[in-house]
């Protein structure tokens, strides 16, 4: 399944129905953690066993699966092949055992780990326990070698589609990186974004940047502290940071639920790490946005990276097809979901309508002769120069390493001036990308014309390429008009979202672990007043309901009472009744009070009473009374007007008021 896509429930749904105590291997703390808090946060036992806890920790953690007090235990791949723990855990009840981030047991994954391959002596020790391997990046070689190393005989594979609807992908060239991520900011602010850096001074320098500019960023990569990865960690995860410039180091472990956007400075090494990373994005299932920067530089970096590591030689062919691969995601012109999903094994032509070119598919049009301009600069300077230097020539820059390599003297020097940098570097990468051109990595990524390209300079072969994209600054929500209702909105958001904060920073845990973005925007849309209503909230149950239901649901009605911008809200009339009634009122004083009849504030009292509000029905009708209308009623509940059908029989007997109310008592009574 996608990351996001709720591989976790496919472990904790059984581990609750089933007796005994499941074991999830998981290889991140910080991972552990937020899992364990979640489930904490709904009611459910569970704890991690890791190298962070002291002795006394894990003491307590054992003493609770010794007395049966956990439905889940966490723990790290080492401490889960470890004698003692072994000894240990065989002596207990186990209801299953899943392998979480599985594809880190296979060398063909896109992140190996040596301790992951010594799981299967864990598996081994409990033959007759269900046993779950689960992953996120898994291509069909992976898949297979997970099943091989873990031991896993005659296991049946569940494969859902890849594809998550809700984020927006986009590739975008490797030009004015910094001016476009500070614009993705300011078009979707107050919200949390990651992006992904190739280098450590990458991050420090980004992160440094935006703080300057007024931003709340910080860095994190695997060079910094313990304690200093953690702070920055907690403070993203608190909402108290809520843009991280990070390494690949800063990856598996973030569980955080309402990550709006990811950016990728720099291409990633493969479309496995690519698609874990942009995962991490929208979890709550609202809508986000991936954009990745991709250009030449970074695939010589990996290339680098690649060969002078000491992998065997199939390893570092096999890494290097990737890196490959995810190169071509970036330069292709079709539906780039397919191309994810087709990578994976999901074969699909249809469009995804949320990715760059299906949202605005390229136009292609005749580029012969703009590339024979290329090729032919190409050409003149014997091939020695990189993708940057032949855009300045073709453009006309007088920059001095033309003037001292004399390029300004040959004849193709700025006949590109037309266009643009931007759609030069694009055009020529499409000219790579169709074989016209190629990268001699070895010397510095010149840039070499193939037997291809010299059909096209000396043959006429014809080059078909598609144009440049204009990439438009969005116009900030902040500067549209906006409705009453969205205002209302925002201002019940912000509330909501400052009183979780507060919970969040008492209990010490992720603001997201109160209530996630989901559940907070289905407040907003159905304005809550009362408990059930507010019990029905997705993302609620009874758990959390009882936990927090009351102080949001007093924020929500302050908010919407002493409010001034929406004159008409659903349910307000009554919640004024409500205030009335508590504040010692009689019945017939709201009445006069709100101006309305008795029979209108009775009808009041019954949709309060319903909605499980302390109403002292017998104060206003009798028990003789409620006993004279429940069998009329009940022959006459499935009527559209019951009481009037009640009414009707009685006469002038009792007044339609009381019969309102009456008949909500035997409603909530019969529930």
């Amino acid at each position: 399944m996608p990351t996001g896509g709720g591989k976790s429930l496919c472990y904790q749904v059984p581990a609750l129905q089933l007796q005994g105590l499941a074991i999830v291997v998981s290889p991140l703390i910080s991972l552990m953690k937020d899992q364990v808090e979640a489930l904490k946060a709904n009611g459910i036992e569970a704890e991690a066993i890791n190298s962070s806890l002291t002795p006394d920790e894990a003491r307590f953690v054992a003493r609770k699966i010794e007395n049966g007090l956990l439905k889940l235990v966490y723990v790290s791949p080492e401490k889960a092949v470890s004698a003692n723990f072994l000894h240990f855990i065989k002596r207990q009840r186990i209801s299953l055992i899943a392998i979480d981030e599985a594809h880190c047991v296979s060398v063909w994954g896109n992140d190996f780990r040596p301790e992951y391959a010594q799981l299967k002596n864990l598996l081994n020790n409990f033959p007759n326990v269900p046993k779950l391997a689960l992953t996120a990046t898994a291509d069909a070689a992976t898949r297979n070698d997970i099943t091989q190393q873990l031991g896993l005989e005659n296991a049946q594979l569940f494969l859902a589609s890849f594809e998550r609807k809700n984020i927006n992908i986009q590739v975008r060239p490797a030009y004015k990186r910094y001016q476009h991520i500070v614009d993705l900011i300011k078009e979707n602010p107050k919200t949390a974004g990651i992006v992904y850096c190739l280098s450590r001074k990458n991050t420090e320098n980004l992160s440094a940047k935006l703080q300057q500019q007024g931003f709340k960023a910080a860095h994190y990569h695997a060079g910094l502290s313990a304690e200093e990865r953690n702070r920055v960690q907690m403070a993203f995860q608190k909402d108290e940071i809520p843009i991280i410039c990070a390494t690949i180091a800063f990856g598996m472990g973030i569980d955080k639920s309402n990550v709006r956007w990811i950016a990728h400075y720099n291409l990633p090494k493969n479309v496995e790490s690519y698609y874990q990373e942009i995962g991490r994005a929208g979890r709550d299932g609202l809508p986000a946005k991936a954009v990745l920067f991709a250009g030449f530089g970074d695939v010589s970096i990996y290339r680098g990276f690649i060969e002078d590591s000491t992998a065997n030689a199939q390893f570092k062919q096999v890494q290097l097809q990737k890196l490959y691969r995810i190169y071509e995601f970036s330069q292709a012109t079709s539906c780039r979901t397919n191309f994810i999903l087709n990578y994976f094994g999901e074969i699909r032509d249809k469009k995804c309508e949320h990715c760059d070119n299906c949202i605005n598919p390229p136009r292609g049009f005749d580029g012969t002769i703009l590339s024979q301009k290329a090729l032919s600069a190409l050409k003149r300077t014997n091939e020695k120069i990189g993708l940057q230097m032949l855009v300045d020539i073709l453009r006309g820059s007088m920059r001095r390493e033309i003037l001292d390599n004399n390029y300004q003297e040959i004849k193709t020097f700025g006949i590109g001036k037309d266009l643009s940098r931007n759609d030069w570097v694009e055009y020529v990468t499409q000219m790579v990308n169709q074989g016209y051109i190629e990268i001699d990595y070895t010397q510095n990524a010149r840039l070499k014309i193939s037997v291809l390209g010299n059909k096209v300079l000396f043959e006429g072969k014809k080059v078909k390429l598609t144009q440049a994209k204009v990439w438009t600054k969005k116009e900030p929500a902040s500067k549209r008009k906006r409705t009453k209702r969205e205002q209302f909105n925002d201002e019940l958001l912000e509330r909501l979202k400052t009183l979780r904060k507060q919970i969040a920073n008492n209990s010490n845990v992720a603001a997201f672990n109160i209530f996630s973005d989901a559940t907070l925007q289905e407040m907003l849309e159905i304005c809550p007043l009362f408990k059930p209503d507010f019990r029905n909230i997705t993302g609620v149950g009874e758990f959390k309901f009882n936990q927090y239901g009351t102080v949001f649901l007093e924020a929500i009605r302050t908010f919407v009472f002493n409010q001034s911008i929406l004159k008409s809200v659903k349910g307000i009339t009554y919640l004024h009744t409500l205030n009335l009634y508590e504040d010692g009122k009689s019945l017939f004083d709201i009445a006069k009070e709100r101006k309305v009849a008795a029979d209108t504030i009775y009808g009041h009292f019954g949709y309060l009473y319903e909605k499980d509000e302390d109403i002292d029905v017998f104060r206003y009708v009798s028990l003789e009374e409620i006993e004279m209308i429940e069998p009329i009623y009940q022959k006459a509940k499935k009527e559209d007007r019951p009481e009037i059908v009640v009414q009707n029989k009685l006469g002038d007997t009792i007044s339609r008021g009381k019969i309102r109310l009456a008949i909500s008592f035997l409603k909530k009574r019969s529930m």
